[in-house]
């Protein structure tokens, strides 16, 4: 069986001086900037969830699972094929004597590690934003609640897998930046609306994501238990692709 470390290896070597590394930084540097600013500027309205720092931890995980998270994996993907596309080396890459569909599973590896960075300087970023904000009294910020923290990091790592799986594909198959924007944010739109039906959006990529949303809602828990099912559909889109990608090429060649 062909070993995919090395491959993984010589994909990281095209992120150097790439649109993609400027995307997963800015991604969460921005929202959190954002609405660290609104907090600063709004003591009034934020005083009314307290404590402060658990309302800070709810409402930048909601709008990176429903906005942020989406179109920042619509754009990692579609600039990584891009890359593809453009770099003449990516011809010779399909004649090695290896199975094409390693080259598709480490653009899935690659895009869905690009994925967990941008949710890492998230992670990293509201601590620090928290307690910068925590020096106005009188926004109540309260102690950071770390275990929250860690947990809608850990939902929204497993939320992206889907996200990645079918981004990898739609840009592959349908290239365009304002293809894969659109197709994000009506996908959030959708999913969003049926997170009362839960099982019309377990079909949806983006449905166990748009499931942060009930978090405002403190008699609701997280559906965890629909984790599984949000695998499982990253799995079939990932063979799906690996298949598509390996029959169209096969076709042009």
């Amino acid at each position: 069986m062909t070993s995919l470390g090395p491959f993984f290896a010589a994909e990281r070597v095209k992120w150097r001086k790439s649109w993609l590394l400027v995307v997963v930084a800015l991604a969460p540097l921005c929202q959190s900037g954002f609405l660290a600013i609104l907090f600063w500027f709004s003591e009034s309205r934020v005083r009314m969830f307290k404590p402060g720092f658990q309302f800070w931890v709810e409402l930048n995980f909601v709008a990176w699972n429903l906005v942020v998270l989406p179109v920042a994996t619509a754009l990692i993907c579609e600039l990584s094929w891009e890359q593809e596309r453009e770099a003449r080396a990516w011809s010779l890459l399909l004649i090695q004597p290896v199975p094409w569909r390693i080259h598709y599973l480490v653009k899935c590896m690659g895009h869905f590690f690009l994925v967990l960075v941008a949710q890492s300087l998230l992670a990293l970023a509201l601590p620090v934003l928290g307690w910068l904000l925590r020096t106005k009294a009188a926004l109540l910020m309260g102690p950071l609640p770390l275990t929250l923290l860690g947990r809608f990091l850990g939902y929204s790592v497993l939320a992206s897998l889907a996200l990645v799986a079918f981004h990898t594909w739609l840009s592959m198959r349908v290239p365009g930046i304002w293809i894969a924007l659109a197709t994000a944010l009506a996908g959030s739109w959708l999913a969003l609306r049926l997170v009362g039906v839960p099982a019309l959006a377990l079909v949806l990529p983006w449905g166990l994501a748009a499931h942060m949303s009930i978090v405002f809602e403190r008699w609701r828990l997280l559906p965890w238990a629909q984790a599984p099912f949000s695998l499982l559909l990253a799995a079939v889109l990932v063979a799906l692709g690996t298949f598509d990608f390996s029959r169209h090429r096969e076709s042009r060649s």
